[in-house]
């Protein structure tokens, strides 16, 4: 899906909200701009996934899935 931003005069870019949400990006994280032959391509600069997932799972489901793909793989 293609979405507009507008470069402000400090050149500055404001990622849409949707974006930011979907990316877990936060305030005060660093992001990596890297030049591609298409243009700019903005990636997230986490080194570490630790904690990428808080508050997206529900661990109690994730439990009982892991439990019934066992029983599942069990011979």
């Amino acid at each position: 899906m293609a979405t507009t931003a507008t470069v402000s005069s400090k050149g500055q870019i404001t990622l849409p909200k949707h974006l930011r949400d979907k990316h877990n990006l936060r305030e005060g994280e660093t992001v990596l701009v890297l030049e591609t032959r298409e243009g700019v391509l903005i990636r997230h600069g986490r080194k570490s996934l630790r904690g990428i997932l808080r508050g997206r799972i529900d661990t109690a489901r994730l439990e009982e899935s892991v439990r019934d793909l066992r029983k599942e793989w069990r011979l």
